[in-house]
Order: structure tokens, then C-alpha cells, then sequence
């Protein structure tokens, strides 16, 4: 979808549909209590809904380290396309928990749509999601981007808010660049085949890039007023976490031990090519790799809405209070 930004307008049309995602949800069965056997576990069966991307790697490794089976869950991870269809799902109740980027999760909280942070998940750093032409691009000032196409996963998310904080540290306004949105697998086809100018690209897709035909970075967005950002955590609805407290803090351990563990290098590369289709263990050994931090920061959390209120992804302030669980 190619989207010439001459406004900010980030959320109106999907939240309307969160909302009502999330009335009929309201709508549905309740959560049954604890069946014999399960050490007293509300729900032991969990969809955890996830991206294709390294964030969601502890659901992985917590999976394949018996972590959830030690904790009397069976977790499915499903794969999902980006943070508006995570939102979505997780709201409908089609998934139990999901992780997901923030920007979505708190574009959709000060619409009305219910959510609660269960744990944080993924944090940024240098280098991790860049602006990248190909190497013959004649682009290599990212003032030189003003006019361009640049390929985004999602218009409306956290790539959109992180290129927008980059392009203002250089004078370039938000509506002078032109939003194509594509899906991370295809993203770099669409920069070698000509269709977009620059790709605002994640790993792995930007360590295979840069091997298979040289990407070359524009522009670091993961600096400045955005350096260390928060970039996403588990989710879920209120009454999930009312009905299930027993089952989300069983939950909250084995993802904590799998966020230790995620400080072995070697161990999330050989978790990535699980869901990572395409991905081969060489490439996923050397890309680069964000945080998984061991525990939530409402203060770094709240440095993310405030960049969404400067540049316009919600109308006004945010307290991010409202998405902890109390």
C-alpha cells in the first residue's frame, strides 16, 4: 500500500475495528475454572501470538528449554503479519497472549481498547533498524531521502515512529517522504527490484540484505531521542489477566528464564531459523540483535508515548500506568 503522508493520521480506522473486536469478545464464553491435575493452572493450552522477527525468540526458546512444560503450559506460538493484526487477535480472544511492538498497543489503549502489559520483551540498540538502500542507490544522505519511497512493515507502527524521529533529526519532514507498506520477507526484493527507494528493515532480513546484495544504511533510527527505546512486550486482554492470574504469573516465569537465557548469542541463533523461514543458521549467528530485558521500566515505556504524542501518532498525552497490571 503506498501512502503519500501530507497529514498524520495513524489510527482511526484500525482502532474502530479493534473496538469492535473487542466487544465481541466481551461477548464470548468465559474462561473455565482450574481442571483437576493442573496444579491449580486456570488455563494450561495458550496461543501466543508473535512476528517473524527475533523479539518473539523467548516464546521459542522457552518452548524448546521445557520452561512452559515446567510450569504445566502448553504453548502455541502463531504467527502473525504486524501489530495492528496482533492487537486484533489478541483483543478477539483468538490469541490468549501475543507479543507486540508498543506503538500499536498504546495507539490502541488511548482509543479505548483494553490491554494490559504482562512483561517486556524486546529493547533496541544501535544498528538493529536502519533505513537501507541498495548499493548502487545515488541516496546517501538521508536528507536525500525527502521525496523517496521507503518500505515500512506497517505505516502506522513503531517503524513509522522511529523513521519520523530519524528524518526530523535532519530536517526532513514526515509528509515529504512517501510510506509503501510491505511485509518483512518481501522487503528485500521490493528494494533490489526498484518498487521502494529505502526499506526500513529488522533482522534477520537486514543481515541477509546486506550478503545477498549489499544493503547499505542511510540512517541509524535507534539514536538520539530514540536510542535504547522499548520496542515490545507481552500483551494481553484485562479479562484474560482477571480470569487467568494463576496461568499469566506461570507464564511470567518461564518467559523470565527465557530472557536470561536469550544472553547466550548462540542460543537465540539457533532458535531463529524455528520460525524464521529461509533463515539459515550462518545468517542467524551474525545478525544483529537487540535486549531482552529481564523486567519492565514504566519510565523507558513511557519515553515511547511521549515520542508518539510529539509526532502525532496519538492526539495527546499518554500514562502508561494504564497499561500495567496493577
Amino acid at each position: 500500500m503506498l501512502r503519500h503522508r501530507k497529514s498524520k493520521s495513524w489510527a482511526p480506522a484500525v482502532v474502530t475495528g479493534l473496538l469492535v473486536a473487542a466487544v465481541l469478545a466481551g461477548c464470548g464464553g468465559s474462561d473455565k475454572g482450574p481442571a483437576p491435575g493442573t496444579n491449580g493452572l486456570e488455563k494450561t493450552d495458550l496461543k501466543v501470538g508473535i512476528l517473524p522477527i527475533p523479539d518473539a525468540a523467548t516464546v521459542y526458546i522457552a518452548k524448546s528449554k521445557g520452561y512452559f512444560a515446567a510450569e504445566g503450559l502448553n504453548v502455541t506460538p502463531v504467527v502473525l503479519t504486524n501489530g495492528s493484526e496482533t492487537v486484533s487477535r489478541l483483543v478477539s480472544g483468538s490469541v490468549d497472549i501475543a507479543y507486540s511492538a508498543y506503538v500499536p498497543i498504546i495507539q490502541a489503549a488511548s482509543s479505548g481498547v483494553r490491554v494490559r502489559v504482562i512483561c517486556d520483551g524486546y529493547r533496541g540498540r544501535t544498528d538493529l533498524y536502519p533505513i537501507v538502500t541498495r548499493p548502487d542507490s545515488p541516496i546517501r544522505d538521508p536528507r536525500q531521502l525527502a521525496g523517496k519511497k521507503i518500505g515500512l512493515i506497517n505505516t502506522k507502527g513503531f517503524p513509522s515512529l522511529l523513521t519520523d524521529a530519524a528524518l526530523a533529526g535532519v530536517g526532513v519532514p514526515a509528509s515529504a517522504v512517501h510510506l509503501v507498506e510491505i511485509p518483512y520477507p518481501n522487503m528485500p526484493a521490493a528494494l533490489q527490484n526498484g518498487s521502494i527507494d529505502a526499506a526500513f528493515m529488522t533482522e534477520p532480513y537486514l543481515s541477509q540484505s546486506r550478503k545477498t546484495f549489499g544493503a547499505r544504511v542511510v540512517v541509524d533510527t535507534m539514536s538520539g531521542p530514540t536510542a535504547d527505546l522499548p520496542v515490545g512486550g507481552y500483551v494481553s486482554s484485562p479479562r484474560f489477566v482477571t480470569g487467568n492470574p494463576k496461568t499469566l504469573a506461570a507464564f511470567d516465569r518461564a518467559i523470565a528464564k527465557a530472557q536470561a537465557a536469550a544472553a547466550d548469542r548462540t542460543l537465540v541463533g539457533q532458535t531463529l531459523p524455528m520460525y524464521v523461514h529461509g533463515l539459515s543458521p550462518s545468517v542467524a549467528q551474525s545478525i544483529t540483535l537487540g535486549v531482552f530485558p529481564s523486567s519492565l521500566d514504566p519510565a523507558q515505556l513511557q519515553r515511547v508515548a511521549d515520542l508518539m504524542t510529539r509526532f502525532g501518532a496519538i492526539p495527546k498525552h499518554f500514562d502508561v500506568q494504564q497499561l500495567l497490571r496493577s
